[in-house]
């Protein structure tokens, strides 16, 4: 036998209409009965805000997640038509990708001399064909954020210019932001991050070739996440 049950905040109103009725029920326990009903009340109310506040989360997070995959799409197809632009038989030359954060890797020594934020004649070429693709309708509803990166050495011979390496990564990568801009993409895309020598993608180890890996400055697309009111 299945045994219907109904809500608490329910049973209180009924029993208060109950003892409105003219039932004969003692003044205490209808005022004990009226406290319970109002704090049921006020639990339901409580409820109520809680789950709508959930909701409003859920919708924030599964926008978040579509703005996400889209993002990573966008690499993805950016990838694929820089590589659909080399010769077959050209070896990639200053840039490269990171699978952890679906970046752009504009390697260092190809882009910089060493110590130096000035940027070569080849990694301005790079930089031209990027900012080609970027000012496409394809990825117009992208920022474009510019990442900069060291290897974990000190700066010593440029330290009148560099403080340390977090300086040197940031000097990169406006170096890197201001060509761009120069080439025509929308400066309201564009900003920048300074990492130094905090996420390396290979081993800092003198004389091993992780760390001339690891100066580097990464182009990466982030999509507007926008919620509904």
């Amino acid at each position: 036998m299945q045994v219907k049950r109904f809500p608490l905040a329910l049973m209180a109103a009924a029993a208060i209409t109950v003892l409105v009725c003219g039932c004969a029920v003692p003044q205490h326990k209808y005022n004990e009965l009226k406290e319970q009903h109002d704090m049921l009340m006020g639990e339901h109310g409580k409820l109520v805000k809680d789950n709508k506040d959930l909701r409003t989360q859920v919708d924030v997070l599964t926008n978040k997640l579509k703005g996400e995959q889209a993002r990573i799409d966008a690499m993805q197809d950016l990838k694929n038509t820089l590589n659909e632009e080399k010769a077959p038989e050209a070896p990639p030359e200053g840039w490269a990708t990171n699978p952890k954060t679906g970046g752009i890797v504009l390697q260092g020594d190809i882009m910089f001399s060493s110590g130096s934020s000035t940027l070569t004649a080849k990694g301005k070429a790079t930089l031209k064909r990027l900012a080609a693709l970027l000012k496409s309708d394809k990825y117009a509803e992208y920022f474009v954020r510019v990442d900069g990166h060291t290897d974990d050495v000190p700066v010593k011979r440029t330290i009148k210019e560099n403080k340390d390496n977090w300086f040197l990564s940031s000097r990169r990568a406006h170096s890197v932001l201001t060509e761009l801009k120069a080439l025509g993409v929308g400066s309201e895309r564009l900003f920048m991050v300074a990492y130094g020598e905090h996420h390396p993608i290979a081993p800092n180890k003198p004389g091993r070739k992780g760390t001339a890996a690891n100066r580097r400055v990464e182009i990466v697309l982030v999509k507007e996440v926008k919620t509904e009111e």
